[in-house]
């Protein structure tokens, strides 16, 4: 962090009256290792990726999640993009804290394949850190295994806890809605807002279109602590009733959890 000295300047309004302050300093999310057999099916491991899986990996999310072709996020299609983003179980150490992303893993043990994915995006002087995508191919997508993936998914957040993160975020397509539901009636995240038009998103062939994104939230660590609040916040009247709708609307989300 830069050594910029601020104190001839001041803010144009004196904010953060409502909650904690804190001293600037150096802020680094560092991602935890992860490497769980699901304890109610031995057949199902939970891991980080290594460099042996890049091939099977990003042809797992052609499968899974195609939309992405022509997008700001196709290099999760192309296994040379993750050398120079993606950490490494083989390199944690040091990648757990230089990469900006993570990437889970979940294994068919029985079958000997990968069937679900999971990517991560941090940005340290934010604390913050995006549950970019989870993928999981269209053949287990039901059974045993599809609930062993949302089941060890569930808790991900408690894994973000170790990792010094405080704010996390995650958005959902709008072709279904089943990933909706999970994170606002399951998980108990609060939603942001809708975003029209705020990703290209593959049509087929060589089509596209600008899909639409729901954003959720959740404040995890000591960062509620130093959130401000409402009461200092200045909104012209037609924000603070969209505001008002959204917490009447989050009053509704629950942590029902994951059942098979």
């Amino acid at each position: 962090m830069k050594n910029i000295d601020m104190n001839p300047y001041q803010p144009y309004r004196k904010m953060g009256l409502s909650c904690e302050l804190r001293e600037i300093k150096e802020k680094r999310v560092i991602w935890p290792l992860i490497n769980q057999i699901d304890p109610n099916n031995p057949n199902f491991r939970l891991r980080t990726v290594t460099r042996n899986d890049l091939e099977e990996v990003a042809e797992l999310w052609r499968a899974s999640y195609p939309e992405v072709y022509g997008s700001v996020h196709e290099w999760i299609l192309d296994p040379q993009e993750y050398e120079k983003r993606v950490a490494f179980a083989e390199n944690w150490k040091e990648h757990s804290v230089t990469r900006p992303n993570a990437m889970f893993v979940g294994e068919d043990l029985q079958a000997g394949k990968i069937v679900m994915s999971s990517i991560y995006t941090k940005w340290n002087r934010n604390l913050h850190v995006e549950a970019s995508f989870i993928a999981i191919h269209p053949d287990a997508r039901k059974g045993k295994i599809a609930s062993s993936i949302w089941s060890n998914l569930a808790s991900f957040y408690k894994w973000l806890e170790e990792s010094g993160a405080e704010y996390v975020t995650v958005f959902c397509e709008t072709w279904h809605n089943i990933t909706q539901y999970i994170w606002f009636k399951r998980l108990g995240w609060k939603i942001a807002g809708i975003f029209p038009g705020n990703f290209t998103r593959w049509a087929g062939g060589n089509n596209e279109y600008r899909g639409c994104t729901i954003h959720f939230y959740r404040l995890i660590n000591d960062g509620i602590r130093y959130t401000n609040q409402p009461e200092e916040w200045s909104l012209i009247p037609e924000v603070k009733e969209l505001w008002d709708c959204l917490e009447k609307i989050n009053a509704k989300s629950t942590e029902e959890g994951l059942k098979e």
